[in-house]
């Protein structure tokens, strides 16, 4: 029964990644401050999915995690520049669903797609008046 995972988490989730062979790096823009724990989750779910996806499609790549705390939303941001829309996709998931599926709870909006000279990216923003909005209904 462990805590679910946050984004305090998320260097450890990148080690992990890193460990397992990804070339990968993590950037934190703006000031990090509390956020509710759903968020949290949330973000790093998408973390961790756009990771899990880069390992299995990019081939060898490089991939950078951005996470933007603004004034008004959360931006987390997975790139990599592997083979992007050059792959030939196998049998998949429902990962970009699922992403798109957490977004929504929150009134956000994400962005999943290849680049135009290779590469995949998933950025995800998540607004601050939508993150207070839902955490209010859940505790209802």
């Amino acid at each position: 029964l462990e805590p679910q995972p946050a984004l305090s988490d998320v260097p450890a989730l990148v080690a992990g990644y890193r460990d397992a062979g990804l070339d990968v790096r993590l950037r934190t823009d703006g000031e990090p401050r509390p956020l509710p724990s759903g968020v949290e989750l949330a973000a790093f779910r998408i973390i961790q999915e756009a990771l899990t996806n880069t390992m299995k499609h990019a081939g060898p790549a490089r991939a950078e995690v951005r996470i933007a705390y603004g004034p008004d939303a959360l931006t987390v941001v997975v790139a990599d520049d592997g083979r992007g829309a050059a792959f030939e996709r196998g049998p998949g998931g429902h990962g970009i669903a699922g992403m798109r599926e957490r977004v929504t709870v929150y009134d956000g909006d994400l962005d999943a797609g290849p680049h135009p000279g290779g590469g995949f990216r998933v950025r995800a923003r998540l607004p601050l008046e939508a993150m207070a909005a839902a955490a209010e209904r859940v505790r209802l």
